[in-house]
């Protein structure tokens, strides 16, 4: 392999820049599984208020006049998680408080 890779899709991918290029190249790519972890997801349609807080929101269907309750929460298909990481484990490399 000559120069950064363009593409990673494995984990030796990611752990071969981390062990062989400056942080200054890999972070933005560890990074990127940080921030592509967690997703709003809808839970179901409420009648109700519902909740609504930094993990809780409510979108309207104004077309059927129909309210969803939404979640932001850790996607189970994230790559991090299908490469096989932790979240503390990223964040350890990044520098984020764990």
């Amino acid at each position: 392999m000559v120069g950064f890779p363009e593409n990673l899709s494995t984990k030796e991918d990611y752990e071969y820049i981390r062990k062989n290029f400056p942080k200054e190249q890999w972070r933005p790519a560890f990074q990127n599984l940080l921030d592509t972890m967690y997703a709003w997801f809808n839970v179901g349609e409420i009648t109700g208020d519902g909740v609504t807080d930094d993990n809780h929101k409510i979108v309207v269907d104004e077309q059927n006049n129909i309210r969803y309750q939404y979640e932001y929460k850790a996607d189970a298909n994230c790559k991090l998680l299908r490469l096989g990481y932790t979240e503390d484990e990223v964040k350890g490399y990044v520098g984020e408080s764990v």
